[in-house]
């Protein structure tokens, strides 16, 4: 009898073992994945960039939140990057202004201009610290504005959104004056794309967002958000980025802890409407 009990306990504290075993193995993982860099590279193939734009490369990296960015991923591209994008979040509540100078000094390696939007998470701190780092660091910054990018006799709109709590208040520009024959709208949030006049929405060609996450955790692929990816809507390329950082936990579970090598290519066959 007691026998069976002590063979008993011995499952139990055994069983125990093998479950807490493997939630530490799980849970490192996961904060692995979130520490681990991917990045990928893709081509967005449209067939109304002008010519003076085929091969555009843009290094576009999102949502770093508490990371420092990996000066040793961004030495492996060997791809000629002509713009840097940071799509929002670049910090958050708790992170040290320092690091924030610190990341955006080594994105100045691609040595080309840096275009800032801000994100959610970017007003949890002083405006005004993060703007004087920015105008410090001579990054540009699109907040319901836009700039116009010349090359031979085209032109290339990039539009940044400001975030708001009201997404129906972004987009408040004055659109007749955006007059690139090829529009780029650098948003935080993908539903302030959405929430805009069809007609303008037509008017763009390609959306750059992040924000989601991909919604950071998925379990067996379901999230609180889609994935990220490209995909079409009507005859805009929305781009979607997983984010290099992480909110709330440092974890990571079938999304990617990625920035992008961004290539815009002319190809008169291209593309897929929804």
């Amino acid at each position: 009898m007691l026998n069976d009990l002590v063979l008993y306990i011995k499952r139990w504290f055994t069983l125990i073992y093998l479950i807490i075993s493997m939630m530490i193995i799980f849970t490192l993982f996961m904060i692995f994945k979130a520490h681990h860099d991917i990045i990928e590279y893709r081509s967005i193939i449209d067939s109304r960039l002008p010519e003076a734009f085929d091969k555009y490369c843009i290094f576009f990296i999102s949502d770093i939140h508490r990371r420092k960015i990996s000066i040793n991923t961004l030495q492996t591209i060997k791809s000629d990057i002509e713009m840097v994008v940071i799509g929002g979040d670049l910090t958050e509540k708790g992170v040290p202004i320092e690091r924030t100078r610190q990341n955006l000094r080594t994105l100045k390696q691609f040595g080309v201009p840096i275009y800032f939007i801000w994100g959610n998470n970017d007003y949890e701190i002083k405006s005004k610290d993060l703007d004087q780092v920015l105008h410090e660091e001579n990054i540009v910054v699109l907040k319901d504005s836009y700039i116009h990018i010349r090359r031979n006799d085209s032109t290339l709109s990039v539009i940044g959104f400001d975030y708001h709590e009201d997404e129906a208040c972004s987009g408040k520009l004055d659109w007749q004056q955006i007059k690139g024959e090829y529009r780029l709208l650098l948003t935080h949030v993908p539903r302030s794309f959405y929430d805009l006049d069809p007609h303008i929405q037509m008017s763009i060609h390609t959306v750059l967002a992040g924000h989601t996450h991909g919604g950071q955790i998925r379990i067996f692929g379901k999230g609180f958000y889609q994935k990220g990816g490209l995909h079409v809507s009507r005859e805009t390329n929305i781009f979607i980025s997983e984010g290099y950082g992480y909110t709330i936990l440092p974890f990571r579970l079938q999304t990617n802890a990625e920035c992008h090598v961004i290539t815009f290519k002319k190809d008169e066959k291209q593309w897929i409407t929804e």
